[in-house]
């Protein structure tokens, strides 16, 4: 039922300045997962900058498409090629599957960015939304730590989830945490929830693929990021970043109130959030 409920959405009109295309992602098991690229409809011969969004869901529900509308924006606002990657859901594909299947595709655009018409060197953000934006996290420091090229110049995150459990904190980081008792009995997405989707997920509490913020080798040399939350990025590891947050709404709140007021400001924000990690990428060329 949640699975039907995330994914049977009606299609949304096209925008007219963006042409869409799915394309098929080969995988390390042999296997492939469909993508979408989203690519300006002007015709251009200048290098465009190139973004790849995963979709959320606690990786047991989602699809590609609800990372449309920053697709979308990128190409618009950003002249850009966006690419929405899709992934294998726990728990018929065990952890660390979803996260493997991430990593696979973000790789394989690095690869094949000349294909898409897209130039990373004018900007090479990783993005998501909540699941997606937490593995999204994780890659980002892979992709540091095993020197891969291109690199990635900026990271787009929504409502990450940065670690799994406060029983899993580092001292330092264990009298700060309240949001978990503050929030157990939350709309939508509270200690029940999250007890559901582990429970189908199964991840290791103190992995730091499902748990960035405990990274082994830390946060320093990341690129900058735009998220919800990025204190620890910020006092720790110096990585430049931008910050809003929307007090007392719900997980998701964009996608549940679509119509509302703050779910405008918060697509006015994130609108912000892709142009200023273009422009940082600008200043590192």
């Amino acid at each position: 039922m949640l699975r039907s409920f995330g994914t049977n959405r009606p299609p949304t009109p096209l925008w007219p300045e963006v042409l869409e295309k799915d394309i098929q992602i080969p995988l390390r098991d042999g296997s492939s997962n469909r993508a979408r690229v989203y690519s300006p409809s002007s015709s251009s011969t200048i290098g465009k900058p190139l973004a790849v969004f995963a979709f959320g869901g606690g990786y047991i529900t989602g699809s590609l498409e609800t990372e449309e509308e920053d697709c979308r924006t990128w190409v618009k606002k950003c002249g850009g090629v966006a690419v929405s990657i899709g992934y294998r859901l726990a728990p018929e594909h065990a952890w660390p599957g979803p996260h493997e299947d991430m990593y696979d595709a973000v790789k394989w655009i690095a690869s094949n960015y000349k294909d898409l018409d897209a130039d990373p060197s004018k900007a090479f953000v990783l993005g998501g939304t909540s699941s997606g934006g937490t593995t999204m996290m994780a890659i980002t420091h892979l992709w540091r730590d095993e020197n891969h090229i291109p690199p990635v110049t900026g990271l787009f995150v929504s409502i990450p989830m940065s670690y799994h459990t406060p029983s899993a904190l580092p001292e330092k980081y264990s009298q700060r945490d309240i949001s978990y008792e503050q929030n157990k009995d939350a709309p939508v997405f509270n200690e029940i929830t999250g007890n559901f989707i582990d429970s189908f997920v199964k991840p290791d509490p103190r992995d730091p693929l499902r748990c960035p913020l405990l990274w082994p080798t830390g946060h320093n040399n990341l690129p900058p990021m735009y998220m919800a939350v990025a204190e620890a990025l910020r006092e720790e590891g110096g990585v430049k970043t931008k910050l809003d947050i929307f007090g007392g709404l719900i997980h998701s709140f964009w996608g549940v109130f679509p119509a509302a007021e703050f779910s405008r400001e918060y697509r006015g924000k994130a609108e912000e959030g892709l142009e200023w990690l273009v422009e940082q990428s600008k200043l590192n060329e």
